[in-house]
């Protein structure tokens, strides 16, 4: 299949009559139903994402595009939507964690297309960036017992084929472990703060940090790892709802080490400033083996933080320069020392 062809149709905010014929055409509309209203929802870097509204229900449309849709120049496997789908419909034959995902309605393979239930008015944890942005304690026993559901339920032998996701893992593994750290990466970090790139040329130019960094994302390209993750675990993948949590946007999600996905939540949660007793709460509600690496998880904890704060998926942070050095000074110890 050559990923690099434009499909023969695109999701179009401003053409709901194009779409209206192509559900028409392809039988996904029931009898007498119109399309009535189309808009964004939400605002994920990765996918285009609207919600339809027709005269007998609502959902949500998402397609995957051969690029990333907030940055076109990075190129990405248009197959992350069918990878996500698979992911769907693998987790959800638990009536547990079924009951935190949406409901798959159809997928459309070949203009990778996935229609799925529309949650309603809903809130991602996005806010929790803001200054005033706080979790409370019952919201974040649900971050930590859904990702504990989903790593322990659905575990493999370190020989099990399980997602791999490769093409993806490849794409975030560059956006992770190498461009934060790449004197030439093209990306002036002035233009998110000034003062912010001449102040971080010292971890650019440590040799120990990428030598770490290098060595972590071999771990997170090797297939050891034992658990089904959901890849991108973070405020922006957690839905409010008005009927309780939700996980949503799986498309990194691949068998891999709880400790990756366990870091990436952790160094969101400190890039939010939330409080060190509400952190401990993730540690009583997430159900730990004796086979938990603290040093590793402690280690992608720290390239987390130092991707979000160095490379170009930034985040909306309301720090100032001397709150995002601290944090990169943190993440350091944490990538080197553990």
């Amino acid at each position: 299949m050559n990923t690099d062809l434009i499909s023969e149709f695109l999701l179009d905010v401003n053409n709901p009559k194009g779409l209206e014929d192509y559900l028409a055409n392809n039988n996904y509309l029931n009898a007498g139903e119109k399309l009535e209203h189309l808009d964004v929802a939400g605002d994920g870097n990765m996918n285009m994402v609207l919600r339809a509204v027709t005269n007998h229900r609502s959902y949500i449309l998402k397609q995957s595009l051969a690029w990333v849709h907030r940055f076109p120049m990075v190129k990405a496997p248009r197959e992350r939507i069918l990878t996500e789908y698979d992911f769907y419909q693998t987790v959800q034959k638990n009536a547990e964690i079924k009951k935190l995902t949406p409901e798959m309605y159809w997928l459309d393979r070949s203009n990778f297309l996935l229609c799925m239930e529309d949650l309603g008015q809903s809130q991602d944890f996005m806010h929790l960036y803001k200054k005033d942005g706080n979790l409370e304690k019952s919201e974040m026993a649900d971050i930590a017992r859904v990702v504990s559901e989903l790593h322990f339920r659905f575990k493999f032998d370190p020989n099990d084929e399980g997602i791999s996701n490769m093409e993806m893992r490849m794409l975030n593994h560059t956006h992770i472990f190498h461009f934060p750290l790449d004197n030439n990466n093209g990306f002036n970090l002035d233009s998110v703060l000034p003062g912010l790139q001449s102040a971080t040329d010292k971890f650019r130019n440590d040799q120990k940090l990428k030598a770490r960094a290098l060595e972590l994302g071999e771990i997170y390209l090797s297939d050891s790892g034992t658990r089904l993750l959901h890849g991108d675990y973070y405020p922006g993948s957690w839905l409010k709802t008005p009927n309780g949590f939700r996980m949503i946007d799986p498309e990194f999600c691949f068998k891999g080490p709880a400790e990756f996905e366990l870091g990436v939540a952790v160094a969101h949660l400190k890039m939010a400033q939330q409080s060190e007793s509400l952190l401990k709460d993730l540690f009583v509600y997430y159900h730990f083996d004796s086979k938990f690496d603290g040093s590793l998880f402690s280690n992608f904890a720290g390239m987390e933080m130092i991707r979000r704060i160095l490379g170009l998926a930034q985040l909306p942070l309301e720090l100032d320069l001397k709150e995002r050095l601290e944090l990169l000074d943190e993440a350091y110890e944490l990538v080197i020392n553990g």
